[in-house]
């Protein structure tokens, strides 16, 4: 009697799972499994690759920004447009307070 294995087809891709690493350890953690908070939210749960640590800690995976607008978009979910990476805090021209230079082009002369 011969037995029939049904097997599935093996994967053309790579999973797909953020990396992250235990916060104690710094050793890769694995998903074990997740579940759908919200439209826009998804929490994780990881167990720390290291047995000697064996961390296990729950992670969440948030939608909170729009590149490129959906050709179907959703009327319930609202997010603001950006851009992949946000301009820093401190990215701009403004000097500092204390900075006692005067800006260029105005030069001060010293009364006489």
């Amino acid at each position: 009697m011969t037995s029939i294995h049904l097997h599935r087809p093996k994967r053309s891709y790579a999973a797909r799972v953020p990396g992250i690493t235990c916060p104690h350890c710094d050793t890769r953690a694995i998903a074990r499994d997740s579940v759908q908070a919200d439209p826009l939210t998804r929490v994780i749960r990881f167990v720390c690759d290291n047995p000697e640590c064996g961390h296990v800690f729950i992670a969440q995976l948030a939608i909170y920004r729009t590149l490129r607008p959906s050709a179907k978009p959703n009327p319930a979910i609202v997010l603001p447009l950006g851009q992949w990476r946000g301009k820093p805090a401190n990215d701009d021209e403004t000097p500092p307070a204390n900075d006692d230079t005067p800006p260029a082009g105005e030069a001060t002369t010293a009364p006489s």
